[in-house]
């Protein structure tokens, strides 16, 4: 499906065109789907449920039993692990089978809010297992997109330190990281053209960021906003650093 800049009247109107046509509006099975308007749905109105309910459809008709829980999430991520399954996102969602449907649950807010989350809930290191994933030309170029899509930096540095996994791959596979983004339909020179961080305009998105998400510390930027945490590795060499000059009374104050 083309990528689209949803608002709230296309929300209900796709909410209710797929109603109409007897599509499962279920949050996992749509999810698996239609990720972008799902998430689109839960940012303008609160939550998906509250999308459903604002589209005149009767939540209790969509929701599909049994209900995922955490500890159906962990053992099924456990399972897994026994298994020797791929836990990395790309291959989990891939399968269909119940570790996909669990990866998709864990997405909901009730649950854990994010498949990372998740994977350290069930005593797993996400950062280790996004390192060591099995690549291939295909999954690249999926994770490269997922990046481009979710607005995340894709010049080679942020990927180098965000995911090392993937940067190295994409050389592998396709003889440098330039020609990995050309398969993934990504312009080079566009994704070159990084934001000019000074140590003023840092220090004020880490002020911002703290009155958004109620805390500043180093895993929460580096989750968040890889941006913000590569400018203050350049800037500050680390959070820590930022944090005790943030921590200082302003001139004029």
């Amino acid at each position: 499906m083309a990528r689209l800049s949803w608002d709230k009247d296309s929300i209900l109107k796709m909410l209710r065109q797929l109603h109409r046509t007897n599509k499962d509006l279920s949050y996992t099975h749509l999810a698996r789907s239609m990720q972008p308007l799902v998430s689109a749905a839960a940012y303008h109105f609160g939550s998906y449920r509250n999308a459903i309910a604002e589209a005149g459809i009767d939540y209790a008709n969509v929701t599909q039993r049994p209900r995922w829980t955490k500890p159906l999430i962990i053992r099924t991520i456990k399972d897994a692990r026994r298994k020797k399954r791929d836990l990395h996102w790309a291959a989990a969602t891939a399968r269909r089978d119940e570790l996909s449907k669990a990866a998709f649950a864990s997405l909901q807010p009730r649950l854990f809010g994010s498949w990372d989350r998740a994977l350290h809930a069930a005593g797993l290191d996400a950062d280790e297992i996004s390192r060591y994933r099995k690549w291939d030309r295909n999954s690249i170029v999926f994770e490269l997109k997922h990046r481009g899509q979710d607005d995340q930096p894709l010049n080679s540095g942020a990927v180098q330190r965000d995911d090392p996994g993937l940067h190295a791959a994409a050389v592998r596979h396709f003889g440098n990281y330039d020609d990995a983004l050309r398969n993934a339909k990504l312009d080079p020179t566009l994704v070159r053209r990084r934001r000019r961080w000074t140590r003023e305009s840092a220090l004020a998105e880490l002020r911002a960021f703290e009155r958004r998400h109620k805390v500043l510390s180093d895993s929460a930027i580096r989750r968040e906003d890889p941006a913000l945490y590569g400018a203050t590795l350049r800037m500050f060499k680390g959070v820590n650093a930022a944090k005790k000059i943030l921590a200082k009374p302003r001139s004029g104050h």
